[in-house]
């Protein structure tokens, strides 16, 4: 009994003393908050708000070198690893390397440039390519020496443009050509003219373009040679002892032979020879027989149209 009664005096005992400590620490606790009230703190809130407003009144603009060590990593850091610095300057160089392309020293700068002389209403093109550089010297059908190149290309292969080319070579013996076609008239027409003076060949080709820009807009015409070169005999498949040959051009193979049905009914005379190709008829024989025939063919035509 008097154990237990020890034990309970004991814890008495140590309850006081913390009832002790703990009354001896208030003076502390009230000492420090009369010190903590005496301190001046300010309001930072308020005073941020007061800098954004004095900012925003006078405009105050902060260049990159004003900025804090600390924002001007944080600005670097947004960019993507693979845009680093070095990056983009690789960039940089080369675009400047790619946008400024040196160019050559001319010394023909004068020179007349290539240029295309017309496009004729049927589709067909005229060129003219007064000095060429040496690297476009190879783009023809004959080896090149410094000379002015000109170009007919037509959708049809039409005697008419040989009838002309015919007459160029035999009024100007010094023009050299290369002439690509077919006598049946279904394949495209090319011709290219070589010459030393620039200047005839460019009056050549505007004369060329002329003429079959003319005859485009007309939809049948006629032609008529009288005593045909060998070299034109030759590419139309004639006797070189033709007198004269004409021909109709413009006309569908099977409307050939409709009016070569009527004009063989009407016309006794058969002291003269015919082909019927595509596009076009060919007559060949005496040059007052065949200029009477052609023009009745033509009539005949513009009848069936209309």
């Amino acid at each position: 009994m008097s154990d237990v009664m020890k034990q309970v005096v004991s814890e008495i005992l140590q309850g006081n003393k913390t009832l002790v400590a703990k009354g001896n620490h208030e003076p502390q606790h009230k000492e420090s908050d009369t010190a903590l009230n005496n301190i001046n703190r300010p309001n930072y809130q308020n005073m941020k708000k007061d800098q954004r407003l004095s900012y925003a009144g006078k405009n105050v603009r902060i260049s990159s070198n004003d900025r804090k060590p600390h924002e001007r990593k944080k600005s670097v850091s947004l960019l993507p690893k693979p845009f680093n610095e070095e990056s983009i300057s690789t960039l940089h160089s080369r675009s400047l390397a790619q946008g400024n392309v040196p160019k050559k020293s001319n010394p023909n700068l004068g020179a007349k440039k290539a240029r295309i002389i017309g496009n004729t209403k049927n589709g067909g093109c005229v060129w003219f390519f007064p000095q060429l550089p040496m690297d476009l010297m190879g783009s023809f059908n004959r080896s090149l020496n410094s000379v002015s190149v000109g170009v007919v290309k037509m959708p049809e292969s039409l005697p008419s443009y040989i009838v002309l080319i015919n007459e160029i070579i035999r009024n100007n013996q010094d023009v050299k050509f290369h002439i690509t076609w077919n006598k049946e008239g279904d394949t495209p027409f090319t011709a290219e003219l070589y010459d030393e003076d620039a200047n005839r060949l460019e009056k050549i080709m505007n004369d060329i373009y002329q003429k079959i820009n003319r005859t485009s807009l007309k939809r049948y015409e006629t032609y008529t040679a009288v005593s045909p070169s060998s070299w034109l005999s030759k590419q139309m498949k004639i006797k070189p002892s033709a007198d004269a040959i004409a021909f109709l051009e413009g006309v569908p193979y099977y409307t050939g032979i409709v009016l070569m049905d009527t004009l063989l009914r009407n016309f006794e005379n058969n002291d003269f020879n015919f082909e019927i190709n595509h596009n076009y008829i060919l007559l060949e024989g005496n040059y007052h027989v065949i200029s009477k025939l052609i023009a009745e063919l033509k009539k005949e035509a513009a009848r069936l149209v209309n």
